[in-house]
This record gives structure tokens, sequence and C-alpha cells, in this order.
């Protein structure tokens, strides 16, 4: 998958290492003796998403983790954007209307009059899915924890490169399957969550994509077809099977497509 020109690669390992809160070899204020950095200087994780509730009037409730105290802003690409504040146990909720087709939200939080912008896109699929988009990397799907391995989202770019996400045990060993041939293997994570970048681009097709986490293993068809210029806003959202198709520009002004799977799968 490529991004504003850089190799597929390059990109997942930059945004990777960007992500990261960067530590300092002392304590603020140990063995220099010096004074501990001010507030606004401290790292924050971004706000995130980490419920999703359908009520009865057909609504949605968001529920998220953010700084107490922050005022946490969700904005459409086009449209009123809706802000809450983040209580003293740093949750937060936003009620939205229902909608019959995936929504992409930008989410950000005002931290001592600094705005820390969440990864990518917050992606809202009708009844109640929720997913992380990201550029140059794969989606994190909202789906509680799962013991047999599940396949939740391909991403890819115009080029075919693709990255598989989903869901196993915790920390368990997988070998992700493309067409019978082994493609990538990597580790879960502890919530069970997984990310597997492929080792070649694939072709735009169907293919079977398996993961194996030792004798239980997660079958998926995924159809890779080349994504259709758009311009009415950022993003297009077409049904795909059980799940959707979403076809986004990146900050990068590249186009990436996510294919969200298993959408019929209860949250446990």
């Amino acid at each position: 998958m490529k991004s504003a020109g850089r190799p597929f690669l390059a990109v997942l390992l930059a945004g990777l290492w960007a992500c990261q809160p960067r530590a300092s070899a002392t304590a603020p204020g140990e063995a220099t003796g010096g004074p501990a950095p001010p507030a606004e200087n401290i790292y924050h994780a971004p706000p995130a998403v980490t419920a999703v509730e359908v009520e009865p009037g057909g609504g949605v409730r968001l529920t998220g983790n953010a700084v107490p105290g922050d005022q946490v802003r969700l904005a459409p690409p086009a449209g009123q954007p809706m802000f809450a504040v983040a209580g003293r146990d740093g949750v937060w909720r936003i009620a939205l209307a229902s909608s019959a087709e995936p929504r992409l939200f930008g989410l950000a939080m005002v931290d001592h009059g600094r705005a820390v912008q969440a990864e990518g896109y917050v992606a809202l699929t009708p009844g109640g899915g929720a997913a992380q988009l990201r550029a140059g990397a794969g989606a994190v799907v909202l789906a509680g924890r799962a013991e047999t391995p599940v396949l939740l989202a391909a991403d890819y770019d115009s080029k075919g490169g693709t990255v598989i996400s989903g869901l196993a045990s915790p920390r368990a060993s997988l070998d992700l399957m493309v067409d019978g041939v082994r493609r990538a293997r990597g580790r879960a994570g502890d919530d069970g969550a997984f990310s597997l970048p492929l080792d070649e681009p694939l072709g735009f097709a169907d293919h079977q994509v398996q993961v194996v986490d030792g004798v239980r293993r997660g079958d998926a068809v995924v159809t890779l077809s080349p994504g259709q210029p758009f311009s009415a806003r950022p993003y297009r959202a077409t049904r795909a099977g059980s799940g959707w198709r979403i076809d986004w520009m990146t900050p990068g002004g590249g186009l990436q497509t996510t294919l969200l799977l298993n959408q019929n799968r209860s949250v446990s």
C-alpha cells in the first residue's frame, strides 16, 4: 500500500513509529534536579471510541476515552461538528441520529489549548458498527474479543498493497494465508487485535483469505477492485456482501479502500 508516493512498508513503519510515546532517559526532575515539564508538554494519548450503542429510536450513542476535562470534537467532512467534555473518569459520550449508510468523522480533543487528533477517521456503519480507518495501515474494528480467529477488515491501495486485520485470542501467533500461500506472519496484541501487512501486493480479483492460530482458523473471501474517482465528499461507501466497502482520501491525498467484513458479527 502506498500513500503520497511513499512505499507502503515505509509509510506503515513511519506511522507506527510516530504513534509511539517517546521515553526520556530520566524521569522529569530526576537526576538532573530540574523542574517537571509543563502539563501541556506531557504526552497524552489521542481520544478514542470504545463503544457504540444503538438506541431504541435508531440513533447511536458513542462512548470514548480522552483526557479528563478535555473538550472532544467529532466532525463530519461537511456539516456541523459535535462536542462533548470528558468527565473526571475520562469518559465522553456523543449521541448521533440514525443513518442508512456509513459515515466518517474526524475525532480530536483540545488539551491545554492544543488540538490532539486521533489517527485517521472514525467510520460508523448502519447497525452500530465502528472502526478507526488508518492511512497506510489496517483498520481497527470495534468488535469486542474472539477466541476463534475472525477476519474483520482488509485495506488496500491502487497498487494492491494490502493489510488484513481482525481478532484472535490474545497474543496468539498467527499465519495469514492468501489463496493457499502464506503471505504474512505475526502475533495478536494483548486485546487479541491484529493487523498484518502482506509480503506482496494482491491482484484485483477475489481472494480466499485465512488466518490460522494453531488448529483454529477464520476464513473470508476478499474482493479487490480498483477505486473509482469521487468528488462530492472525501469518501464513497457501498455494500460489499455482508459488509461495506469504503473508498476514502487519506490526509496525504492518496486513495485507500477499506473493506469492513463480518459486519453481522455480534460483539462479545
